[in-house]
């Protein structure tokens, strides 16, 4: 939403569910809404997008490090891709992933978290953290 509302000339939406995508739609903010899974192909080109926003979804019973490659494929070099992930899944190959992507130079890591609790309150009390990469 805060991209649309700065100017930003093309944010979409992507989710499975018809009803977070009809939740995106009443914003009134975004030029496209893709009801799509994550973790197969995407049906964008490579480099589509100068980056990426990714809350919620890296976490147990969702998506799994095998969609962190489709998000740097579709990511132009330069871009840069905002993401939180559940530490079940970071300690779980997430972790090991991202070093191997850096160690191979197609990230860099410009920041983490530390992990925090990403829904204080609620009955899931396993933290997640955030990251900001640069697809090289």
């Amino acid at each position: 939403e805060w991209l649309a509302i700065t100017g930003y000339p093309k944010v979409e939406a992507l989710d499975i569910s018809q009803g977070m995508l009809d939740k995106a739609a009443a914003k009134g903010v975004y030029t496209a809404l893709h009801r799509l899974a994550m973790g197969d192909t995407l049906p964008f080109a490579d480099g589509a997008y100068a980056g990426i926003i990714s809350a919620g979804v890296f976490t147990s019973g969702h998506v799994g490090v095998e969609g962190l490659d489709e998000l740097i494929r579709i990511c132009r070099p330069g871009g840069i891709i905002v993401l939180t992930v559940k530490n079940t899944l970071w300690d779980a190959g997430f972790a090991e992933r991202i070093a191997g992507l850096e160690a191979r130079g197609a990230i860099s890591r410009l920041e983490e978290t530390r992990p925090y609790a990403s829904m204080p309150g609620e009955t899931d009390t396993v933290p997640s953290r955030g990251l900001v990469l640069r697809v090289t």
